[in-house]
Protein backbone atom coordinates (compact mmCIF):
# COMPACT_ATOMS: atom_id res chain seq x y z
CA UNK A 1 0.00 0.00 0.00
CA UNK A 2 1.12 3.65 -0.52
CA UNK A 3 -0.09 7.16 -1.06
CA UNK A 4 -1.42 8.41 -3.72
CA UNK A 5 1.25 11.16 -4.50
CA UNK A 6 5.24 11.13 -5.52
CA UNK A 7 7.84 10.15 -2.89
CA UNK A 8 9.14 14.00 -2.75
CA UNK A 9 5.37 14.29 -1.41
CA UNK A 10 5.49 12.26 1.06
CA UNK A 11 8.56 13.19 2.65
CA UNK A 12 8.63 16.97 2.74
CA UNK A 13 8.71 18.57 5.85
CA UNK A 14 5.26 20.69 6.15
CA UNK A 15 4.47 24.20 6.02
CA UNK A 16 3.13 25.36 8.85
CA UNK A 17 -0.28 26.67 6.61
CA UNK A 18 -0.15 22.71 5.09
CA UNK A 19 -2.24 19.90 6.44
CA UNK A 20 -2.46 19.48 9.93
CA UNK A 21 -4.83 16.53 10.00
CA UNK A 22 -5.25 13.84 7.52
CA UNK A 23 -7.23 10.83 6.23
CA UNK A 24 -6.23 7.91 5.05
CA UNK A 25 -8.95 6.26 2.70
CA UNK A 26 -8.30 3.06 1.74
CA UNK A 27 -11.00 1.48 -1.48
CA UNK A 28 -11.78 -2.28 -1.75
CA UNK A 29 -13.12 -0.89 -4.95
CA UNK A 30 -9.97 0.81 -7.36
CA UNK A 31 -12.39 2.85 -9.53
CA UNK A 32 -15.79 4.20 -8.29
CA UNK A 33 -14.60 5.29 -4.38
CA UNK A 34 -11.69 6.52 -5.92
CA UNK A 35 -13.59 9.41 -8.36
CA UNK A 36 -16.41 10.45 -5.80
CA UNK A 37 -13.89 10.77 -3.02
CA UNK A 38 -11.25 12.93 -5.37
CA UNK A 39 -14.24 14.84 -6.02
CA UNK A 40 -14.76 15.48 -2.37
CA UNK A 41 -11.25 16.29 -2.33
CA UNK A 42 -11.73 19.13 -4.86
CA UNK A 43 -14.57 20.74 -3.62
CA UNK A 44 -14.29 19.96 -0.01
CA UNK A 45 -14.59 24.15 0.46
CA UNK A 46 -17.74 24.08 -0.95
CA UNK A 47 -19.10 21.10 0.97
CA UNK A 48 -18.05 22.32 4.48
CA UNK A 49 -14.66 20.26 5.21
CA UNK A 50 -11.67 22.63 6.30
CA UNK A 51 -9.09 23.14 3.81
CA UNK A 52 -6.22 22.42 6.29
CA UNK A 53 -7.73 18.48 6.31
CA UNK A 54 -6.03 16.48 3.57
CA UNK A 55 -7.38 13.80 2.03
CA UNK A 56 -5.36 11.04 1.00
CA UNK A 57 -5.78 7.93 -1.14
CA UNK A 58 -4.14 4.58 -0.10
CA UNK A 59 -3.40 2.69 -3.43
CA UNK A 60 -2.33 -0.86 -3.94
CA UNK A 61 1.34 -1.74 -4.85
CA UNK A 62 2.42 -3.97 -7.72
CA UNK A 63 2.05 -7.28 -5.51
CA UNK A 64 -1.44 -6.31 -4.10
CA UNK A 65 -3.05 -5.34 -7.69
CA UNK A 66 -6.71 -6.88 -7.71
CA UNK A 67 -6.82 -7.63 -4.14
CA UNK A 68 -10.87 -7.35 -3.11
CA UNK A 69 -11.07 -8.66 0.09
CA UNK A 70 -11.28 -5.91 2.95
CA UNK A 71 -9.64 -8.93 5.74
CA UNK A 72 -6.63 -9.38 3.51
CA UNK A 73 -6.47 -5.19 2.99
CA UNK A 74 -6.76 -4.38 6.60
CA UNK A 75 -4.31 -6.79 7.40
CA UNK A 76 -1.52 -5.22 5.11
CA UNK A 77 -2.31 -1.87 5.88
CA UNK A 78 -1.45 -2.50 9.49
CA UNK A 79 1.33 -4.53 8.66
CA UNK A 80 2.94 -1.42 6.74
CA UNK A 81 2.08 0.98 9.38
CA UNK A 82 4.14 -1.26 11.54
CA UNK A 83 7.42 -1.18 9.26
CA UNK A 84 6.29 2.50 9.24
CA UNK A 85 6.28 2.96 13.30
CA UNK A 86 8.86 0.29 13.93
CA UNK A 87 11.18 1.53 10.95
CA UNK A 88 11.72 -1.68 9.55
CA UNK A 89 10.89 -3.16 5.89
CA UNK A 90 10.14 -6.66 4.37
CA UNK A 91 11.74 -7.68 1.44
CA UNK A 92 7.98 -7.46 -0.31
CA UNK A 93 7.46 -4.31 0.61
CA UNK A 94 10.70 -3.49 -0.40
CA UNK A 95 9.91 -4.81 -3.65
CA UNK A 96 6.58 -3.01 -3.72
CA UNK A 97 8.67 0.47 -3.32
CA UNK A 98 10.73 -0.28 -6.23
CA UNK A 99 8.09 -1.26 -8.36
CA UNK A 100 6.42 2.50 -7.20
CA UNK A 101 9.88 4.01 -7.72
CA UNK A 102 10.05 3.07 -11.50
CA UNK A 103 6.14 3.63 -12.04
CA UNK A 104 6.79 7.10 -10.51
CA UNK A 105 9.99 8.05 -12.41
CA UNK A 106 8.02 6.37 -15.93
CA UNK A 107 10.83 4.05 -16.53
CA UNK A 108 7.69 1.45 -16.28
CA UNK A 109 4.75 2.68 -17.88
CA UNK A 110 2.27 1.11 -19.62
CA UNK A 111 3.30 -2.02 -19.81
CA UNK A 112 2.43 -5.11 -17.80
CA UNK A 113 4.41 -7.55 -19.51
CA UNK A 114 7.34 -5.63 -18.76
CA UNK A 115 6.10 -5.06 -14.80
CA UNK A 116 5.23 -8.43 -14.27
CA UNK A 117 8.98 -9.36 -15.60
CA UNK A 118 10.94 -7.18 -13.55
CA UNK A 119 9.13 -8.03 -10.51
CA UNK A 120 9.84 -11.79 -10.93
CA UNK A 121 12.99 -10.86 -11.28
CA UNK A 122 14.00 -9.23 -8.56
CA UNK A 123 11.72 -11.96 -6.00
CA UNK A 124 13.96 -14.37 -8.01
CA UNK A 125 17.00 -12.60 -6.73
CA UNK A 126 15.97 -12.21 -3.14
CA UNK A 127 14.91 -15.76 -3.14
CA UNK A 128 17.90 -17.91 -4.67
CA UNK A 129 20.64 -14.72 -4.30
CA UNK A 130 20.31 -13.51 -0.83
CA UNK A 131 18.11 -16.62 0.11
CA UNK A 132 15.82 -14.71 1.87
CA UNK A 133 11.71 -15.15 1.45
CA UNK A 134 9.15 -12.15 0.89
CA UNK A 135 8.40 -11.83 4.82
CA UNK A 136 12.51 -11.18 5.90
CA UNK A 137 12.97 -8.19 7.51
CA UNK A 138 15.70 -6.49 5.16
CA UNK A 139 18.91 -5.83 7.56
CA UNK A 140 20.20 -3.56 4.85
CA UNK A 141 18.22 -1.42 2.57
CA UNK A 142 21.36 0.44 0.93
CA UNK A 143 23.09 -2.76 0.40
CA UNK A 144 20.22 -4.72 -0.60
CA UNK A 145 18.67 -1.69 -3.24
CA UNK A 146 21.74 -1.79 -4.36
CA UNK A 147 21.92 -5.65 -5.72
CA UNK A 148 18.43 -5.43 -7.28
CA UNK A 149 18.78 -2.31 -9.10
CA UNK A 150 22.28 -3.96 -10.25
CA UNK A 151 20.32 -6.66 -11.83
CA UNK A 152 17.96 -4.65 -12.81
CA UNK A 153 20.65 -2.70 -14.98
CA UNK A 154 22.21 -5.83 -16.63
CA UNK A 155 18.82 -8.00 -17.48
CA UNK A 156 16.49 -4.76 -18.90
CA UNK A 157 18.94 -1.74 -19.23
CA UNK A 158 17.07 -0.01 -16.86
CA UNK A 159 18.81 3.39 -16.73
CA UNK A 160 18.05 6.98 -14.24
CA UNK A 161 17.58 5.31 -11.17
CA UNK A 162 19.11 7.95 -8.48
CA UNK A 163 22.35 6.91 -6.68
CA UNK A 164 20.49 7.46 -3.59
CA UNK A 165 17.01 5.26 -3.97
CA UNK A 166 17.76 3.44 -1.13
CA UNK A 167 17.07 6.75 1.03
CA UNK A 168 13.85 7.29 -0.99
CA UNK A 169 12.96 3.80 -0.34
CA UNK A 170 13.61 4.08 3.21
CA UNK A 171 10.99 7.28 3.50
CA UNK A 172 8.24 5.34 1.36
CA UNK A 173 6.07 4.02 4.13
CA UNK A 174 2.97 5.72 5.41
CA UNK A 175 3.31 9.01 7.02
CA UNK A 176 0.32 8.43 9.18
CA UNK A 177 0.53 10.17 12.46
CA UNK A 178 -1.53 7.77 15.08
CA UNK A 179 -1.97 10.54 17.68
CA UNK A 180 -3.78 12.46 14.93
CA UNK A 181 -4.71 11.00 11.50
CA UNK A 182 -7.56 9.10 10.50
CA UNK A 183 -7.27 5.68 8.54
CA UNK A 184 -10.62 4.93 6.71
CA UNK A 185 -11.63 1.95 5.40
CA UNK A 186 -13.89 2.06 2.62
CA UNK A 187 -16.02 -1.44 1.27
CA UNK A 188 -18.85 -2.78 0.13
CA UNK A 189 -21.26 -5.73 1.61
CA UNK A 190 -21.70 -7.42 -1.21
CA UNK A 191 -21.82 -11.16 -1.03
CA UNK A 192 -18.28 -11.48 -2.46
CA UNK A 193 -16.48 -9.17 0.04
CA UNK A 194 -16.77 -11.14 2.85
CA UNK A 195 -15.92 -14.76 3.79
CA UNK A 196 -19.09 -15.48 6.65
CA UNK A 197 -18.94 -18.40 8.35
CA UNK A 198 -19.67 -18.77 11.80
CA UNK A 199 -15.87 -20.19 12.31
CA UNK A 200 -14.79 -17.22 10.35
CA UNK A 201 -16.65 -14.36 9.87
CA UNK A 202 -14.66 -11.70 8.17
CA UNK A 203 -17.21 -8.45 8.43
CA UNK A 204 -16.52 -9.10 12.67
CA UNK A 205 -12.89 -9.29 12.61
CA UNK A 206 -12.20 -6.50 10.49
CA UNK A 207 -15.30 -4.47 12.21
CA UNK A 208 -13.45 -5.33 15.92
CA UNK A 209 -9.97 -5.13 14.35
CA UNK A 210 -10.87 -1.30 13.05
CA UNK A 211 -12.15 -0.70 16.61
CA UNK A 212 -9.10 -1.59 18.31
CA UNK A 213 -7.15 0.29 16.01
CA UNK A 214 -9.00 3.31 15.84
CA UNK A 215 -9.43 3.20 12.06
CA UNK A 216 -13.01 4.28 10.62
CA UNK A 217 -15.19 1.26 8.87
CA UNK A 218 -17.03 2.90 6.34
CA UNK A 219 -19.74 0.49 4.74
CA UNK A 220 -22.02 0.62 2.17
CA UNK A 221 -24.58 -2.63 1.77
CA UNK A 222 -25.46 -3.38 -1.19
CA UNK A 223 -22.17 -1.79 -3.48
CA UNK A 224 -20.80 1.93 -3.32
CA UNK A 225 -24.00 2.73 -5.92
CA UNK A 226 -26.05 2.49 -3.34
CA UNK A 227 -24.23 5.48 -1.86
CA UNK A 228 -24.28 7.47 -5.12
CA UNK A 229 -27.87 6.35 -5.11
CA UNK A 230 -28.75 8.47 -2.02
CA UNK A 231 -27.72 11.84 -3.67
CA UNK A 232 -31.55 11.38 -5.02
CA UNK A 233 -34.86 11.33 -3.02
CA UNK A 234 -36.00 8.54 -5.98
CA UNK A 235 -33.73 6.19 -3.76
CA UNK A 236 -36.97 6.26 -1.14
CA UNK A 237 -39.12 4.69 -4.01
CA UNK A 238 -36.72 1.96 -4.87
CA UNK A 239 -37.48 -1.44 -3.92
CA UNK A 240 -35.47 -2.54 -0.94
CA UNK A 241 -35.74 -6.05 -0.75
CA UNK A 242 -33.99 -5.75 -4.07
CA UNK A 243 -31.38 -3.21 -3.33
CA UNK A 244 -30.13 -5.62 -0.28
CA UNK A 245 -30.66 -8.95 -2.97
CA UNK A 246 -28.65 -6.65 -5.38
CA UNK A 247 -29.65 -9.36 -8.10
CA UNK A 248 -28.26 -9.47 -11.82
CA UNK A 249 -30.12 -7.37 -14.10
CA UNK A 250 -28.42 -7.72 -17.37
CA UNK A 251 -25.08 -9.56 -17.97
CA UNK A 252 -23.04 -6.94 -16.68
CA UNK A 253 -25.39 -4.87 -14.34
CA UNK A 254 -27.39 -5.46 -11.24
CA UNK A 255 -30.22 -3.62 -9.98
CA UNK A 256 -28.64 -0.53 -7.72
CA UNK A 257 -26.27 0.35 -10.64
CA UNK A 258 -28.84 -0.01 -13.51
CA UNK A 259 -31.43 2.14 -10.89
CA UNK A 260 -28.75 4.50 -10.44
CA UNK A 261 -28.06 4.52 -14.38
CA UNK A 262 -31.69 4.96 -14.99
CA UNK A 263 -31.44 8.57 -12.34
CA UNK A 264 -28.00 9.70 -13.21
CA UNK A 265 -27.53 8.61 -17.07
CA UNK A 266 -24.29 8.11 -18.50
CA UNK A 267 -22.70 6.81 -15.21
CA UNK A 268 -20.09 4.19 -14.88
CA UNK A 269 -18.04 2.54 -12.70
CA UNK A 270 -14.72 3.96 -14.33
CA UNK A 271 -16.09 7.00 -15.28
CA UNK A 272 -18.62 9.95 -14.23
CA UNK A 273 -18.88 13.32 -13.08
CA UNK A 274 -18.56 13.14 -9.54
CA UNK A 275 -18.78 16.41 -8.67
CA UNK A 276 -22.44 17.13 -9.94
CA UNK A 277 -23.32 14.16 -7.09
CA UNK A 278 -20.66 15.83 -4.39
CA UNK A 279 -22.73 18.81 -4.70
CA UNK A 280 -25.88 17.20 -3.63
CA UNK A 281 -24.00 15.61 -0.25
CA UNK A 282 -26.07 16.99 2.26
CA UNK A 283 -29.08 15.29 0.21
CA UNK A 284 -27.47 12.31 0.39
CA UNK A 285 -26.19 12.79 3.92
CA UNK A 286 -30.57 13.28 4.58
CA UNK A 287 -31.21 10.78 3.10
CA UNK A 288 -28.92 8.04 4.56
CA UNK A 289 -30.57 8.46 7.85
CA UNK A 290 -33.92 6.29 6.07
CA UNK A 291 -31.56 3.39 5.96
CA UNK A 292 -29.00 1.81 8.36
CA UNK A 293 -25.88 4.06 9.63
CA UNK A 294 -25.17 1.22 12.54
CA UNK A 295 -22.22 -0.21 11.48
CA UNK A 296 -22.83 -3.54 13.12
CA UNK A 297 -26.24 -4.03 11.67
CA UNK A 298 -24.77 -2.69 8.16
CA UNK A 299 -23.61 -6.44 7.93
CA UNK A 300 -26.95 -7.40 7.20
CA UNK A 301 -29.15 -4.26 6.59
CA UNK A 302 -29.37 -2.06 3.71
CA UNK A 303 -27.54 1.35 4.34
CA UNK A 304 -24.45 3.17 4.74
CA UNK A 305 -22.29 5.32 7.14
CA UNK A 306 -20.51 7.10 4.52
CA UNK A 307 -22.57 10.12 5.47
CA UNK A 308 -21.40 9.94 8.94
CA UNK A 309 -17.97 10.23 8.00
CA UNK A 310 -18.46 12.59 5.76
CA UNK A 311 -20.22 14.88 8.60
CA UNK A 312 -17.17 13.86 11.66
CA UNK A 313 -14.64 15.27 8.28
CA UNK A 314 -17.14 18.12 8.92
CA UNK A 315 -16.56 18.77 12.32
CA UNK A 316 -12.92 18.43 12.26
CA UNK A 317 -10.53 21.96 13.36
Amino acid sequence: MRESRTFAERTKVLKSDEAIKKYFLIYEGSDTEVIYFNAVCSLREDIGINPLIELIPIIRSFSEEGWSNPKKILDRVIENLRESKEQFVSYESLLNRIMDYLYETKIITTSKVLARSIWKTMKQTCVQQLQKSMGDVVENVENTCAELIDVLEREYEVVNIVEDISEIIKDGGLTYDEGLDQICLIVDRDKNSFISTTENNQYQYVLNKCQEMGFHFCVTNPCFEFWLLLHFDEVLTLDKEKLLDNPKVTAKRRYAEDELRKIYPGYKKSFYHAETLVKRIDKAIENEKEFCEDIEELECAIGSNVGKLIAKMRQEL
